[in-house]
């Protein structure tokens, strides 16, 4: 999902089916069911056609606004970046035919192939693959107006000017997201309750907003801009300044500020593709991406049909610069949002299916089939606490006192979802950057060393499953922050039946584990698009999410919690672990490998064992069953799931 923002945390149960795996986005414009006019079959029975489930809709197919893995997968097949991943992510030409790299390695020229085409839903080629088409698309990416939540791959990639841009970007929009929600507040939100009528709640949260508005402004202002507005004028030229030249039609020449050892990597992340400027002011922006045919497409797939909770299909693109390398004929995905494992299982041995993951007793019942595949993930889950985003409730100002969320985390027996839930191998977890994912670097005292090890007394976490001290820091939490009443926390969860399995675990561990007579679970189901609206809104008090790594480094899951980052929904903020991050991506630690690696961990462990920032559940193992008649099916650890352009399918 690479980071995948994993969304979809479905995809603990049908790994294998393809679900989402990354995290939040911006609610997006409902996708048209709008399929493609042209005359052309998409019978998956006549032709080469891998057939899979798929458990979550696409929230959207704009690369600068996508965050969950359901779009970056869709977008892997049906665009082409500069780079793609081969098998064990092997990075392999794209888009860009050749690249040269100075020697201080600071500039990167890539040379576009002059046969990759735009292509229309119709077949028809609509114009070539230029560079501007990078540069319109990356520019949007950190245009604040744009709303994107990845345009920090903007900075990690470490694209000169990408610092100024977005630390202007990010306060402007602070400022816009605490005007908006000071504009949607609403006393008829508010409920008297035993210690405050709804009254004084309203004031309580127009006050705490107006003040952090006023701040979000004087930090604008303290940068010497005269108005909100003038920063506005401003960005606009940090925009037009950043590190990305068409020096001509077919030459892309990308600037950094400093030599990111990740970055060819970062070409084949769905935020890096290409963007037809031309072709999005024809169908208007509004548009572009709602349906099949307000899109254009230059990757070895064209979507064709997009039903939504039914089924998506995409073809083999005939016009695809290397389409004579492609075997399958289209992708037919069977969609079925909230699934459970068995109905998932029927399918794929009825052939409906040619790929299904495997929870709790199906592994058991079908694992030793000669069809089952095993293999570790990265994919990290993740309740999403909130620290104090969006109007302040005695919810969230209680979940904002860190002993609270120290309580939640050690008042779950994490070990009885992984064994008894899943039983797919998925691990229990207290960390969030996952084992067996990224080493230390060569040439130091950490090389070859997994990053869980480095802080070896953390190797398995911090704050761990203990109920009798969960009770005490709840006590304690209640306390102090004056919260005394009863309360109802709500916990956002995944349709399907082992995610009710998982959040009834989770509601009663916590409401036998904390010791609070006074306290409620609530646990509400609800569809992917809403659960991200709300979660990006901070309308939530808890939300069951999951992320997947955009790319091999631990930094693709420790940076989106840093102040102001499209990611964070938290509304977490600490200035020694921003400053800590900032170092390792940009400051000092960037040539010293070594201290960067350590820096990193000690990082996480402000995040999770000093703040509880949010509360780790597991990391996602994958058992399933798989067509053995599908060949160079690979999965890939970052990016997009799969690439498609690879499979092929036995006769």
């Amino acid at each position: 999902m690479n980071k995948k923002l994993l969304t979809v945390f479905a995809a603990a149960f049908c790994a294998f089916g393809l679900v989402a795996c990354s995290s939040d986005k911006n609610a997006t414009e409902t996708p048209s069911t709008e399929s493609t006019t042209q005359s052309q079959t998409t019978d998956s029975t006549s032709k080469k056609v891998l057939k899979l489930l798929q458990t979550s809709n696409i929230p959207s197919l704009v690369p600068w606004a996508a965050t969950d893995s359901a779009s970056f997968l869709m977008l892997g097949n049906i665009l082409e970046g500069l780079v793609v991943f081969g098998e064990n992510g092997s990075i392999e030409p794209g888009a860009a035919e050749s690249w040269e790299i100075s020697e201080d390695g600071l500039t990167y020229t890539f040379k576009l192939r002059e046969d990759s085409n735009w292509v229309k839903a119709d077949g028809s080629v609509y114009a070539p693959v230029t560079a501007n088409d990078f540069v319109y698309s990356w520019k949007k990416l950190i245009d604040p107006t744009s709303g994107a939540q990845y345009n920090f791959m903007i900075q990690t990639a470490g694209i000169k000017g990408a610092n100024d841009a977005l630390g202007l970007a990010e306060s402007i929009v602070s400022y816009d997201t605490y005007k908006s929600d000071l504009e949607a507040l609403k006393l008829s939100d508010y409920k008297d309750n035993d210690t405050q009528t709804a009254q004084a709640q309203y004031d309580e949260a127009k006050a705490d907003l107006e003040v952090k508005m006023a701040s979000a402004e004087e930090a604008i202002l303290a940068l010497g801009f005269a108005s909100v507005d003038a920063a506005r004028t401003d960005m606009s030229e940090l925009i037009d300044a950043l590190g990305v030249t068409a020096v001509d039609e077919y030459t892309l020449k990308v600037e950094l500020e400093t030599p990111t050892p990740y970055f060819l990597s970062l070409m084949a992340f769905p935020s890096f593709y290409p963007v037809n400027e031309a072709f999005v002011n024809e169908v208007t922006e509004d548009k572009f991406g709602t349906n099949v045919n307000n899109f254009i497409y230059n990757g070895p797939f064209v979507f064709k049909d997009w039903k939504i909770s039914e089924r998506f299909y995409i073809e083999k693109n005939v016009n695809y610069w290397d389409s004579e390398n492609v075997a399958l004929d289209g992708v037919d995905f069977r969609v079925v949002p909230g699934i459970d494992n068995n109905t998932a299982v029927g399918l794929y041995i009825e052939g409906s299916i040619q790929s299904i993951g495997l929870s709790g007793a199906n592994v058991q019942t079908y694992g030793s089939r000669p069809d089952a595949v095993a293999y570790g993930d990265t994919g990290m889950f993740y309740l999403e606490v909130n620290n104090g985003k969006g109007a302040m409730t005695p919810e969230k100002t209680l979940l904002a006192n860190t002993d609270a969320r120290k309580a939640i985390n050690m008042a779950i027996n994490k070990a009885f979802i992984t064994d008894n839930v899943f039983a797919n191998g998925s691990l229990p977890a207290d960390y969030f950057v996952p084992k067996n994912f990224v080493y230390g670097p060569a040439d130091t005292a950490y090389e070859g060393v997994d990053f869980r090890n480095v802080n070896e007394e953390n190797a398995n976490g911090y704050n761990s499953y203990n109920p009798e001290e969960a009770a005490k820091l709840w006590a304690a939490a209640r306390e102090a922050t004056g919260v005394t009443q009863a309360l109802e926390l709500e916990i956002i969860i995944f349709e399907g039946d082992s995610a009710a399995q998982v959040g009834a675990a989770i509601k009663n561990d916590l409401e036998a584990n904390l010791g609070d007579e006074n306290l409620t679970i609530k646990l509400s189901v609800l569809p992917f698009a809403e659960k991200l609206a709300r979660s990006t809104s901070g309308d939530y008090h808890m939300v069951w999410s999951g992320w997947s790594p955009d790319y091999a480094d631990p930094m693709t899951f420790l940076d989106m919690f840093t102040t102001g980052n499209g990611q964070n929904k938290l509304g977490y903020s600490n200035e020694e672990y921003d400053a800590l991050i900032a170092a390792a991506k940009t400051g000092d630690l960037v040539t010293d490998l070594e201290a960067r690696f350590k820096a990193l961990a000690d990082a996480e462990e402000i995040l999770l064992g000093e703040d509880q920032a949010f509360i780790p559940l597991y990391q996602r193992g994958s058992v399933g069953l798989r067509d053995p008649k599908l060949l160079n099916y690979w999965p890939q650890q970052v990016g997009p799931d799969y690439f498609f352009k690879w499979t092929d399918i036995a006769e």
